[in-house]
């Protein structure tokens, strides 16, 4: 409790703890496009601890890629990164940095990117370059970062292609893309990802498209590599299986905002946000009826370029609250006392601002916000 006590006191004041690797505060992160403006991420905010894995989860068109490549500042045109802090502490005695303070293409972020914070890509086929060999394109960053001696690099491109299961890496060296499958694809973006032992991992649905076996080896490559090197991870996901078995913190994105954060025990075990158990819910179970239809999430994700007043989940919620959640924006609150369990709901009390502006442009308390377990 003392820790959680003081991960939430680092956050108020401003300061970043030293167990802290990264912490991400407001981020905002605008697109403007010829048809109006996407906010594609409107004020996120979360940490990542050293050696932890923090999983991101939510619907496609949430944020959860745009908020790894915003860490990266390789947030694609015409994108902008509005405001925001990212905190990156490399040591536990070194004080913070904010990277979005450094020009995205200057040598400060470069030193930084790929070395210190380094990121699987969603798909490998489009993210590798199908000009170049798997080996160029792993040796580029050793030799950018650690060495400049080209044959220590290619040694140590062979022995990272190895670790990470790699059949044959001598000859997958000197393979193009297209000659590899989708696992060794996979695999070799793992490779390149952790070719300069980062501190950060970003995972951005690093098994998408694979088989049930393969996604099975590439986490628990993955599991083995992290307790090895030490490094956190930041994974992003829509497979909550993959989150119970990998993660130690969940934050739950909706519409660019964190709806729910909290250890990944409490996610599954005591969701409080209605948008949590709907995903929950929405998982097919062993055991349940043949003929039982499986549970959905009334509606879709709002056009992304249309401005939801309120709450944006109470188009879709099924706890909606007439008058509150559609004019007033939950603010963030703990659960149980416990900033380790964070959410943004009117159902709980501290979520609800305690004077609202009614009719009129008057002040007036809020409506009392109610215990939403159950």
């Amino acid at each position: 409790m003392a820790e959680t006590a003081d991960r939430a006191e680092s956050t108020r004041t401003g300061e970043v703890r030293s167990d802290i690797l990264l912490e991400v505060r407001d981020l905002h992160v605008h697109f403007h496009t010829q048809l109006g403006l996407v906010r594609a991420l409107n004020g996120v905010s979360f940490s990542i601890p050293r050696g932890k894995v923090l999983g991101v989860v939510g619907e496609s068109g949430c944020g959860k890629t745009i908020t790894g490549l915003a860490i990266m500042q390789l947030v694609p045109h015409p994108g902008r990164i509005v405001s925001g802090q990212v905190l990156f502490r490399e040591t536990p005695d070194s004080p913070p940095v904010d990277l979005l303070t450094y020009d995205r293409h200057g040598p400060e972020m470069r030193a930084i990117r790929g070395n210190k914070i380094s990121m699987i890509f969603q798909e490998p086929m489009t993210s590798l370059n199908p000009c170049y060999t798997i080996g160029d394109q792993i040796m580029e960053a050793i030799l950018l970062h650690q060495t400049p001696d080209r044959v220590e690099a290619r040694a140590r491109t062979i022995q990272i292609l190895r670790r990470v299961g790699m059949p044959n890496p001598e000859h997958v060296f000197s393979s193009f893309p297209h000659q590899l499958s989708g696992g060794m694809r996979q695999r070799a973006m793992i490779a390149m990802a952790l070719s300069c032992t980062p501190d950060l991992l970003i995972a951005d649905e690093p098994t998408t498209a694979l088989d049930v076996t393969t996604e099975a080896q590439i986490l628990d490559l993955m599991r083995e590599l992290q307790a090895e090197i030490g490094m956190s991870i930041m994974f992003v996901t829509h497979n909550l299986g993959v989150v119970a078995q990998m993660c130690d913190e969940v934050v739950v994105m909706y519409l660019g905002k964190v709806v729910e954060r909290a250890p990944v025990d409490d996610i599954f075990y005591a969701p409080r946000h209605p948008y949590t158990v709907a995903l929950l819910r929405s998982i097919p179970r062993l055991g349940s009826g043949r003929k039982e239809p499986l549970e959905v999430i009334q509606g879709s994700i709002p056009d992304p370029y249309a401005v939801v007043p309120g709450c944006p989940f109470h188009p879709r919620c099924p706890r909606f609250i007439t008058d509150l959640c559609d004019f007033i924006a939950p603010e963030e609150t703990v659960i149980d006392g416990s900033p380790q369990h964070t959410v943004r709901c009117h159902l709980y009390p501290g979520s609800t601002p305690p004077r609202v502006t009614v009719d009129g442009g008057a002040a007036a308390d809020a409506p009392t916000a109610v215990d939403g377990r159950g």
